[in-house]
């Protein structure tokens, strides 16, 4: 068994009363609102369980090509609460099944186990390399006992809520008349001024989700 550590961005904690989404679902961060974001909204793809080489290219790829049954990617990131206060945390893990190459390679999970916030992992993890079994990292044998345990024993497993939630939102990110769905229900959102994405201006928003979301610069399921 092999695995790598692969960080992404998440979407900070949402108020109260949000009707967008829910609190404990470690969605990506849709709107690169996050103040940590490292440049990604794209990944992980939780609506298909699936990962590709459009992050982490050259790492992807190199995991793949280990001749080995057993290969997880164990995902991580810093969540980031209403108050400011930050933390890294696992927040569970594909295994690697069916394999695709279309217009990027990547994989499909034959399994997964995906944690609710309140039951994330912290871990002491702050550099940017990308961790892996076979290697020297400081956080290789945290990483061991915390995926081992994830596998063996009985968790709380939200995989499903995350996928649907997931793909819930995309729908509405890829069409004109969803992204306006979205921006109005936070425009009349009552807790808006307590929220990362809230705050933001009407304009703002409505510049940075056709941005994101209007063209076809990227494939939303696998490519």
């Amino acid at each position: 068994m092999i695995w790598i550590l692969f960080y992404y961005n998440s979407l900070p904690d949402v108020p109260e009363g949000c009707r967008l989404f829910s609190n404990d679902v470690m969605h990506r961060d849709f709107f690169k609102c996050n103040p940590t974001n490292t440049g990604h909204y794209q990944y992980p793809k939780f609506e298909t369980l699936s990962y590709d080489e459009g992050c982490h290219r050259r790492e992807v790829n190199n995991f793949l090509n280990k001749n080995e049954s057993e290969k997880y990617v164990v995902f991580y990131t810093r969540h980031t609460a209403l108050s400011g206060e930050r933390k890294n945390k696992i927040i569970g893990y594909f295994k690697v099944g069916e394999n695709f190459e279309k217009r990027n390679r990547g994989f499909f999970a034959s399994e997964s186990i995906l944690l609710p916030k309140d039951k994330c992992i912290e871990i002491n993890y702050n550099s940017r390399g990308v961790p892996v079994s076979w290697g020297n990292s400081s956080v290789r044998k945290d990483v061991d006992r915390i995926l081992s345990t994830l596998i063996t024993k009985p968790t709380t497993d939200i995989t499903d809520k995350y996928k649907e939630e997931t793909k819930m939102i995309m729908d509405r990110l890829l069409t004109v008349s969803g992204r306006k769905e979205i921006i109005d229900t936070c425009e009349k959102c009552v807790v808006k001024v307590q929220c990362y994405w809230g705050r933001k201006t009407k304009q703002f928003k409505e510049d940075t989700l056709k941005k994101f979301y209007g063209g076809n610069r990227v494939c939303w399921t696998t490519c």
